[in-house]
């Protein structure tokens, strides 16, 4: 699971309100001591639709290694706003591996009207705009303070183009600070943003120019100059990313594929919305500490037992209709599902064939790191485990399964590493895993969120911090 590197540098906040108008500025991206990319940020006077206001622009490139495969992010994010930096217009594109994903979105006064692009097709999506917090141009808010108040908090909503959502946004001012920079110091403010995906500190200025941020997962982003922030560190091919921010285990597991029986502690998970129980695991937060403890129990199901297709109950609605990048409802998805399935009725089996197809046909391309659509997918054939995970989706569901994408942990190669596969209503809630092989899903996979795709997002909060006690295997 690729992608989590850009959501830290798109969610920090700078006081917009303080900028000398145009404004440019440019950021160098490190992981650990390695540097990695760079982030550019302008904002220029403009006019949109004849309402006089900004035009906010980033840029954002970086190249990761990333389980063996060299990993290319290129983001790019116009926002226009009126003159009080509130959103009008934002387009997000993402660009991986040869792949592209583009929403737009326009602003109204009760609802975000978004239209998501991935490969040859788009869909849209309305989302209201709820009485609450004001809401601000995604990735920048403003405030009439010129320097924010040592101990103030301001509370807003953004809209976010990963997980096509409003979401909570809190910054609090903590102190003024003087820092060292590349041998330069600095008089800063220190400000804490906390949103749903994580929570970061950001250095910046009077003049609201951002010095330095550090964030989930090993990030850090310093102030350079252009030719600084553009140019290789030449320090050669960084560490791998995934084997940066696994969660480690206290003690290896033998044929992990075979688990029938897990019991695990996972330290440094306190948000009980990852904390996730069902027919197959059980787990509950450890009081007094950030942990939570998860047992997981894998058994092979009875085919005898399976629900009839199709399966269209009032209940399932959610899992079985078509959502932005799970397009069940493309003809090459529809197609293709039919030539799968043909006239078996019987819901299980029909998992097992679209899980053998996709492990049979498609092909493991490491170094796409953005989230794609299902028809895009099935053209390109090439992906990782969500693009696995969300082409079953959308073939099971224009089969009449209900099926939702499940996210969390999974165990190879002696830790535990983050990974997608679904669940599908066959009578009971079926876990199916199409990179691997068979249709036994081992009690290494650890769930920590279910649902659409964009709710893979979740689990930034927590990338480079799990770690894992293992208590008892069979």
């Amino acid at each position: 699971m690729k992608k989590w590197f850009t959501l830290m540098l798109i969610i920090f906040a700078a006081r917009a309100g303080a900028y000398t108008i145009p404004y440019e500025a440019w950021m160098g991206t490190f992981v650990g001591d390695s540097k990695v990319g760079w982030m550019m940020l302008k904002i220029d006077r403009s006019e949109f639709e004849g309402i006089k206001g900004y035009k906010v622009t980033t840029s954002i490139n970086n190249h990761l290694f990333v389980l063996g495969a060299d990993m290319t992010q290129i983001v790019d994010t116009v926002v226009y706003t009126d003159e009080n930096y509130n959103p009008a217009k934002e387009v997000f594109s993402m660009s991986s591996g040869g792949a592209t994903s583009t929403v737009t979105a326009r602003f109204g006064k009760s609802s975000i009207e978004c239209e998501v692009s991935s490969g040859s097709t788009a869909s849209s999506k309305s989302i209201p705009i709820p009485e609450g917090p004001p809401l601000v141009a995604d990735p920048l808010f403003t405030t009439s303070d010129a320097f924010p108040q040592i101990g103030k908090e301001y509370r807003m909503r953004y809209f976010n183009p990963l997980t096509l959502a409003l979401e909570d946004l809190t910054v609090k001012v903590d102190k003024r600070e003087k820092i060292t920079v590349r041998g330069k110091q600095y008089d800063t403010v220190s400000l804490e943003n906390i949103t749903p995906l994580g929570n970061m500190t950001v250095w910046q200025e009077a003049d609201g120019g951002i010095v330095q941020v550090k964030g989930m997962m090993g990030i850090t982003m310093i102030r350079m100059s252009r030719d600084e922030a553009i140019a290789s560190d030449g320090a050669g091919k960084p560490e791998d990313f995934a084997v940066l921010t696994n969660a480690s285990s206290d003690k290896p597991i033998p044929n992990p594929r075979e688990v029938k029986f897990l019991t695990a502690v996972l330290t440094g998970i306190d948000d009980p919305k990852l904390i996730v129980s069902d027919s197959r695991q059980t787990a509950s937060a450890v009081e007094g500490k950030s942990a939570a403890k998860f047992t997981v129990k894998a058994a092979a199901f009875d085919k005898a037992k399976s629900a009839k297709l199709p399966i269209l109950k009032a209940e399932f609605h959610e899992y079985l209709i078509a959502t932005p990048y799970v397009d069940c409802d493309e003809s090459a998805v529809i197609e293709q599902s039919k030539q799968i399935v043909g006239s078996e009725r019987n819901a299980y089996a029909a998992c097992a064939k679209i899980r053998a197809w996709i492990y049979g046909n498609l092909n493991v391309k490491g170094d796409i790191g953005i989230t794609r659509s299902a028809s895009d997918v099935l053209k390109s054939r090439v992906g990782v485990c969500r693009d696995y995970a969300i082409l079953f989706a959308a073939l099971a569901r224009s089969a009449g399964i209900p099926c939702k994408i499940a996210s969390g942990l999974i165990y190879t190669e002696g830790a535990f590493y983050y990974h997608a596969w679904v669940e599908c209503w066959v009578g009971k809630w079926v876990p199916f895993d199409a990179t691997l092989p068979t249709d036994f899903v081992d009690a290494t996979h650890i769930k920590l969120a279910e649902g659409d795709a964009t709710r893979m997002y979740t689990l930034a909060k927590v990338i480079g911090t799990l770690k894992v006690q293992v208590k008892e295997i069979k």
